[in-house]
Parts: structure tokens; sequence; C-alpha cells
């Protein structure tokens, strides 16, 4: 009634400055005929205009009654688990009446764990591509500012020490506190400088450097530096860099190649065809152990399929999206109580440089000292 009611204000408005319509000023019953005609036609195509159609009641029909095995094959958690994050996660949500935080969770996570449009996942969740949108950067947001909670570096010499034995046991390496590598989010790449994004394998990406456990866990995150820029730059900017340099004299982190040979991290001896036996040893136990960096970061992008190709255009919150992807990870690890049917396969390894021009400009004494004094224990 009020839509008519406007519209009729507006056909006044209108017809009142047509030459016919002044013409009909003459005739009441004519211009009353004309208007009510108009009318007609503008209810007529309201009328026929309809709410789109979207999935009803998904969330408390059908996800109530998932198995615990479809509740994780969609959700990439137990329910359990999904349970606790919800109520981690709810004072940090205002109460909303039209769709609940169980809504806003799961369909957060389904967009994290599959490449599903947005169109596609809210018609499934019953809500718009832009409220969907707005949902999904608020709960990464959230889930982003945990990091501090759930992904830290060892602090204490006991923390260290439990880290080490991991590693140790795997392979005989000693003194290792994390394994560092970088990957490659693929992203459609902002419209300014957007040259800076496209990195050496030809596609836009965004860096992600991680340190992980050998239970792959992160132990640190660092991400937001164009595709283009060197693992060895990212790490010399990143906030592990100085953590690292404080490190005690005898744990390290185990770096690939693109990597500077530092005190506090050993990378593999360069093979140019003349290394002894020692150091081919080295180098073997090295990758065994470091592996484990791969494999996390393969587990990551296998959970959370978005990352495999994150279309976003904001660049700004990019960075919250990943960094929330991770913080998943390790909630994830710390308590569901068996996440080992995820595969890794499919995960085609690092994505370090080969070129070392970056990383070789300050290879000390000491720290070379200091690998060649743990190749020869090995």
């Amino acid at each position: 009634m009020a839509d008519r009611r406007i519209i009729s204000a507006i056909l006044l408005e209108e017809l009142a400055e047509d030459d016919l319509f002044t013409q009909f000023n003459s005739n009441q019953t004519l211009a009353m005929d004309v208007m009510n005609v108009s009318l007609n036609a503008v209810s007529l195509v309201l009328s026929s205009r309809s709410d789109p159609v979207r999935v009803e009641g998904y969330v408390p029909e059908v996800v109530s009654i998932y198995s615990d095995l479809e509740f994780k094959s969609h959700f990439r958690m137990q329910r359990s688990t999904f349970e606790m994050l919800c109520t981690e996660v709810a004072p940090e949500f205002p109460r909303e009446r039209s769709i609940n935080l169980e809504t806003k969770m799961l369909a957060t996570l389904w967009l994290l764990g599959t490449q599903e449009c947005y169109r596609s996942v809210g018609d499934r969740f019953g809500m718009s591509k832009g409220t969907l949108h707005l949902i999904v950067q608020q709960v990464c947001r959230v889930i982003s500012d945990m990091r501090e909670t759930y992904i830290r570096m060892p602090r204490t010499r006991q923390e260290m020490e439990r880290v080490e034995k991991g590693f140790r046991e795997k392979c005989g390496m000693p003194g290792v506190v994390g394994a560092i590598d970088g990957t490659h989010i693929a992203i459609p790449g902002p419209s300014e400088h957007r040259s800076s994004y496209i990195n050496r394998k030809g596609y836009q990406s965004m860096q992600l450097q991680v340190v992980c456990d050998s239970q792959l866990k992160f132990l640190d995150t660092y991400t937001g530096w164009p595709g283009s820029v060197h693992d060895a730059r990212v790490y010399r900017n990143s906030p592990i860099s100085e953590t690292v340099s404080n490190l005690p004299h005898d744990k390290h982190l185990l770096g690939d190649s693109a990597y500077p040979l530092k005190v506090n991290m050993l990378v593999p001896f360069r093979d140019n065809g003349h290394l002894n036996r020692v150091e081919k040893k080295f180098n073997k136990v090295h990758s065994s152990t470091r592996v484990d960096v791969e494999r996390a970061i393969g587990l990551l992008k296998c959970k959370f399929r978005r990352l495999k190709h994150l279309d976003m255009l904001m660049v700004e919150e990019i960075p919250v999206t990943i960094t929330s992807c991770c913080v998943l990870h390790n909630y994830i690890l710390e308590n569901d109580c068996d996440d080992s049917e995820e595969s890794v396969d499919d995960f085609s390894g690092g994505d370090a440089d080969i070129d070392q021009t970056d990383n070789m400009e300050n290879v000390s004494g000491q720290a070379a000292q200091k690998r060649q004094h743990v190749a020869n224990l090995l």
C-alpha cells in the first residue's frame, strides 16, 4: 500500500509536466482513468517480482542429522571441536535475530573449505551473496585475532626441548625448534602495482611464511608480501627473524636454500658436485627433518581449499583470511581427536627459490662452523 502511494505521487508529478495531461485537466474523469491505468500497470510489475529462492532450513534440518564423519568432511573439524570454537568466539558476536552464530560459523567454514562461489554458498545457507561476504569478513577477523593464543613460538627452555625432541626422534637432527618455508597463495591481483604480485611461476600471489613443529602445528605465520618478493627478503622483514636471532646458541630453525645461513638458521650445504660424505649425510637428514613444514603447508591447503585460489579483490583483507585459516589449522590439530584422514598427496612441494643470489651475502664463519659441527654429530 505504501509503495502504491509513493508511486501515485511520482506519477502525478510526472504527468503534471506532460502537455497531454494538461489537456485532460478540463475532464477530471478522463484524467483519473489515465492515472488508474498507470497505477495498475506498475502494480502488475511489482506483483510479478518474487523473493529469491534459497535453501530453507539447511542448518537446523540437514546439518543437525549429519553423522560425525559427514560433519567433519563438510566443515573440516569434528562437531565437538566446532561447538568449542563457537563457545570461544561467542563473546565477539552481538546477538542477532536474523542469522545466528552457528550459521555464520558453518557458512564461513564451508566457504574456506571449498572452492565454491559466494553465490552458491549463500544460497545453501539462506543468505545473499553480499551478506555472506560480510559474515565471512567478520568471522575471519575474530579468528585471526586468536593468533597470539594458538600460533606461538616456544619461549621457555622446556617448550624448546619439547619441540626439539619431536624433531630429533624422527631423524636424529639435534637442536631443531622449528622448520621454516614459504608458499604462494594465488590471488586475482590488485589493479595497482599488479606486476609486484606476479611470482616466478607467472601468476599473481601473496606470500605466506610459516614455521612449524614436528606435529605439523604452526609456530609462526607471516603474510602480506607480494609474490614477486624473494623468500629471504620476506624473512628479513618478518618479526620471526629477530626471535630466531635471540634463540640459545644450541637451538636453530631449518630452512631450505632460499634462506640465509645463520647461527640459528641452518640450511643445506650447497651441492656443487664436490660434497663429502658428512655433508651429503647432513643434507639428507636436513631434508628429511624439514619436510614436515611442507607437509603442514600441504595439509593447510587441502583442508582449506579456498587458499588454492583466494578470489578476493580487497588486498587488505587477504592476510586476515589467510591468518584465520592458519589459526583454524592449529585449533583443529589441538582439539580434534583424529585428524589423520586428510591427504596431502596432491601438494606439489615447497615454493622456495632456486636462485641463491639473495641469501649468501652474510654467511658468517660462526654459522658455518656450527653447521659443520652438527653435520659431524650425524
